[in-house]
């Protein structure tokens, strides 16, 4: 299957299955793409692989998926400080986007540590474009009220990740005093962060496992690491403001980030172990981490794609495959290109046995990309 498909649907959900997997005989072409995958290459990690992958791009929607115009919402005002305002384009309604992340709107009342109450509402998640024929991209809004902050926050329905690969290619606008956060999360002592804070440098970026802080209130201070960002091609001095690469891999015992393909940190301090969803957030409340927004401040995280592999809990406890893919360096967007043949006793993660059964990928794609 590829996007040249020519069905109505612009986001097209694709169920790939293989059944009794064997070694693949003759080899595969590396160089030809294929529709059966068995399992894929982390990007930048040739010895990680995993079962799934999901692919959302943002960039050529057309008018009938996000029934948008396509502009910002009006800003949250002081009155709304209930985060009761509805989805602002039926993209984020089940059947299409929304059935793989869902906004939420919870609220955080101020506290001594987070003087400032955070409201999360689905108005400030939206589609946008910078110009009438730009890319489309996702965005997530926050910004300060006199009495409260209004925040973003977008979470995956599937909740039992374990081990993954994601990138996402995104930029940071704003204000002073917001935190731009993309993670996979379980508990507060269970969490790996790509976190871009507005107080800090352009130039940086924060890696983080949690916890933060121990069981006293002190930093801890292998949890987070503030990393220069290398702009695309390797030049030093990039900026979150420009549209970067961002990737974590979460493997067994040991986080990786990288950015623009460019390895940043690698990091060992209290890895996840346990089942996660995936967050996207655009937040702050008063707090000494992201830092007190000023009433009237803004800020935004942009995302044009979001690209990930991974394994689940509920995927088999040992798997091998027959033909391994790569979903970076590939020919046509979102198929993922074959990356060699004959590997039967290719490992999963980190499970030795071989899986007899189903596999599956899901991969989202535009018709026309």
């Amino acid at each position: 299957m590829s996007p040249s498909s020519t069905r109505s649907l612009s986001f097209l959900l694709c169920v790939l299955t293989t059944a009794q997997l064997s070694i693949a005989n003759p080899p595969l072409d590396p160089n030809s793409t294929i529709a059966d995958c068995s399992c894929y290459k982390a990007p930048g990690n040739e010895n990680a692989l995993f079962l799934n992958h999901q692919f959302f791009d943002f960039r050529n929607l057309d008018n009938a998926t996000t029934a948008s115009n396509l502009t910002a919402p009006v800003l949250i005002n002081n009155n709304q400080d209930e985060g009761i305002e509805p989805i602002t384009s039926p993209f984020f309604g089940k059947g299409f986007f929304g059935d793989y992340f869902t906004p939420a709107s919870w609220t955080k009342n101020a506290s001594e540590s987070a003087p400032v109450t955070l409201v999360n509402s689905q108005q400030n998640i939206y589609l946008a474009r910078d110009a009438p024929n730009s890319p489309i991209h996702l965005t997530l809004r926050t910004n300060r009220l006199e009495s409260f902050q209004s925040t973003s926050d977008l979470e995956t329905t599937e909740l039992s990740y374990l081990f993954a690969s994601i990138r996402v290619r995104a930029r940071v606008t704003g204000s002073f005093g917001a935190c731009a956060g993309m993670f996979f999360y379980h508990s507060d002592d269970q969490e790996s962060d790509i976190e871009i804070l507005t107080r800090d440098e352009h130039s940086t970026m924060r890696a983080t496992n949690q916890p933060g802080v121990d069981p006293q209130g002190n930093i801890i201070p292998e949890a987070s690491t503030q990393v220069p960002i290398p702009a695309p091609g390797g030049r030093a001095n990039g900026s979150w403001t420009d549209w970067n690469e961002y990737q974590l891999d979460w493997l067994p015992g040991r986080s990786q980030w990288l950015i623009n393909d460019i390895p940043t940190l690698n990091k060992t301090y209290s890895v996840p172990s346990q089942p996660s969803n995936f967050q996207l957030k655009m937040w702050s409340d008063g707090s000494s981490w992201p830092g007190n927004m000023t009433v009237g401040g803004l800020a935004t995280l942009d995302i044009e794609w979001i690209d990930m592999v991974y394994n689940t809990s509920h995927d088999a406890a040992g798997a091998s495959c027959k033909t391994v893919c790569r979903v970076d360096s590939i020919a046509t967007t979102a198929v993922p290109q074959v990356a060699g043949g004959n590997l039967g006793a290719a490992r999963i993660g980190i499970v030795p046995a071989v899986l007899v059964g189903l596999v599956w990928a899901a991969v989202l794609f535009y018709n026309d990309l």
